[in-house]
């Protein structure tokens, strides 16, 4: 996901996954919102093998990119079986 939002300092960035972190700019910008969105799917994203990464420039926007491993194949034929 790319946005064209206010973009994030390399401070904010390193901080972003943790709980209740709110950047200073975007408690302006947005009141609303408890700081756990981001933590929360880092944690999901995790528990699944995977890895969220995050771009961003302030003042051009962030991209946020979500890396799962491929699922192994669940499915078993039996040796002149139909399928």
């Amino acid at each position: 996901m790319t946005d064209s939002g206010i973009g994030m300092t390399p401070e904010t960035r390193a901080r972003i996954f943790e709980k209740f972190y709110r950047a200073p700019d975007v408690k302006i910008a947005e009141p609303r919102g408890l700081g756990l969105g981001l933590a929360i799917t880092q944690r999901l994203v995790a528990a699944h093998g995977g890895h969220l990464d995050v771009e961003s420039q302030p003042g051009v926007g962030s991209t946020f990119r979500v890396r799962l491993p491929r699922a192994a194949s669940t499915v078993q034929y039996e040796a002149g079986g139909d399928r």
